[in-house]
């Protein structure tokens, strides 16, 4: 599970904090849109969470409005 908070989209970018297994510290990643790049990353690249938040990142980016938070979950 991961929770995306302060989920921001930009005509160039969309970006959200989150928090894997809804614990601190915070993690950060910004996506560019174009072609769906990491542009910004601050957190483990050991966990399973940073790819389930790109994924999110891709499928909330095709949304006007996308929300402010999300959970994330996977089994």
């Amino acid at each position: 599970m991961v929770i995306l908070k302060n989920i921001r989209k930009t005509e160039i970018d969309i970006s959200a904090d989150y928090f894997p297994e809804g614990k601190e510290p915070k993690r950060f990643m910004k996506m560019r849109l174009t072609d769906g790049e990491i542009i910004e990353h601050d957190g483990s690249t050991y966990s399973m969470a940073p790819s389930h938040v790109r994924r999110e990142l891709v499928r909330l980016a095709k949304m006007d409005n996308p929300p402010k938070e999300k959970t994330v979950l996977w089994y």
